[in-house]
């Protein structure tokens, strides 16, 4: 049986709206304030840390913004405002319904597990998946090998697709040597015929 694996962000959730935005929200719920230079502070600090697969990116970053307080009321505040921002595409979940009555189903994201679960969760769509891989719980981004292997390993299956919205998807799924199929919006009906002519 194939496996047909799924980007979380971009693909199986679409942002609604910019994500400074987003974070100046969770600022202003959080802290009853927002300033320029604490959401720049916090996306530069953020990054640092995620791209070296830093413990806890989301706190760490908060942290380092000088004059903001409380750094574990802001993560919660971002963690909800960000799951609020997303929304799944039109017909998604018929769309994986239909899919896993003949695929195993899996999803690869870069990103914090829990902080990706939650939204997957709050969406209705974690029951869908035989797999969820974070790029956290290997080390290591796509698209690096290991995420991928580590999919591998928990969804095992005869051939893997990639599903995703970014190149880093498409590249690391194909250096991986899966078949991979770059999203660019609507739903997921016509993924089979996508995948086989990909």
């Amino acid at each position: 049986m194939t496996a047909i694996v799924f980007d979380l962000d971009g693909t199986l959730l679409r942002p609604t709206r910019p994500y400074r935005d987003v974070l100046s929200d969770a600022f202003e719920a959080a802290t009853g304030e927002v300033r320029p230079e604490w959401v720049d502070a916090y996306d530069e600090a953020f990054w640092d840390l995620f791209s070296d697969c830093e413990p806890d990116p989301f706190r760490g970053a908060f942290s380092r913004i000088d004059g903001c307080p409380d750094p574990d009321s802001l993560v919660e505040s971002l963690r909800e405002y960000e799951c609020e921002s997303m929304r799944p595409p039109d017909g998604v979940r018929a769309d994986l319904e239909r899919l896993s009555e003949e695929y195993r189903l899996g999803v690869l994201t870069n990103g914090v597990r829990e902080w990706q679960v939650h939204k997957l969760r709050t969406h209705g769509l974690f029951d869908y998946f035989d797999a969820v891989v974070a790029s956290y719980e290997v080390g290591a981004h796509k698209p690096d090998a290991a995420p991928y292997r580590a999919v591998e390993e928990r969804l095992p299956a005869e051939a893997y697709a990639m599903v995703g919205d970014s190149e880093t998807d498409v590249r690391g799924a194909r250096d991986a040597g899966w078949t991979a199929h770059r999203y660019d919006g609507g739903g997921f009906g016509d993924l089979p015929d996508a995948l086989v002519g990909a």
